[in-house]
């Protein structure tokens, strides 16, 4: 059964499905300046994760979240017959990674943004105080601090489309446990799908590692690519016009499927 969320936005190509999975503490809410720019030419559709949205009640857990983009992958695939091309940023690249490693014969290619690090050492420790300090903010100052870090780093539409999905407190600390205990690196020599890794050339962060998962998917024999696009972490909330012609993009040179 699909999970509740936002319902797809049908485009003029009803063959072409994408399927946007959102970062972590947002929810698919994020995606939809970029859904109103892709509709016209795909049918766009975006899942929201256990622990965020419409499924903030629910438990994070990364087996959870697969389950819930898989869900929406075959939503995508039965509404137009094509498998579709998924695209995630940070905390949704990861899980679409994940979900692409576990079933290859489910997605046509992936955009994978700003999920090229291991929740290791210094930057797990980063990871988790930054959830920390979330979680002792409480609901009220923790969902002020997020709205005025997305209205000072996003576009004013990116970040209004962010703050009316609301934030996910709880599931910032349970997310980056879960990717703490996770072979991200593992789970990217696994891939069979074709993927385009793209970073942000300020988030030095998420850079750190990504030639590293490069070599990964590349020696397993798929075929990926590397790329860098304008600004840091928030990349796609940054510049929505330019994203969605990445997205163009990567899926005009998917192999047909």
């Amino acid at each position: 059964m699909t999970p509740p969320g936002p319902r797809p936005f049908d485009g003029g190509a009803a063959g072409a499905a994408v399927v946007m999975v959102h970062g972590i503490r947002v929810s698919s809410a994020m995606w939809l300046p970029h859904i109103r720019r892709l509709s016209p030419d795909f049918r766009v559709s975006a899942p929201d994760l256990p622990g965020h949205g419409t499924l903030r009640a629910r438990t994070f857990t990364l087996d959870a979240a697969v389950a819930a983009l898989d869900a929406a992958v075959a939503e995508a695939h039965d509404a137009t017959g094509r498998r579709p091309l998924v695209v995630g940023m940070s905390l949704g690249g990861f899980v679409a990674v994940a979900h692409a490693a576990a079933r290859p014969e489910r997605v046509r290619g992936l955009l994978v943004c700003g999920s090229t690090a291991r929740a290791r050492g210094w930057k797990a420790l980063a990871y988790t105080t930054a959830a920390r300090i979330d979680e002792r903010r409480g609901e009220v100052r923790s969902a002020e601090a997020n709205a005025r870090l997305f209205r000072r780093h996003t576009t004013p539409e990116c970040a209004e489309a962010v703050i009316s999905g609301g934030f996910a407190r709880r599931a910032f600390g349970e997310a980056v446990g879960e990717l703490r205990r996770t072979d991200v690196l593992g789970l990217a020599a696994r891939l069979r799908t074709p993927t385009r890794f793209v970073n942000g050339r300020r988030d030095l962060l998420f850079r750190l590692e990504e030639r590293t998962f490069v070599e990964a998917v590349r020696a397993a024999g798929t075929p990926v690519r590397l790329s860098h696009a304008p600004g840091d972490h928030l990349f796609p909330l940054q510049d929505p016009d330019a994203f969605a012609d990445l997205v163009r993009a990567v899926h005009s040179r998917l192999p047909e499927a």
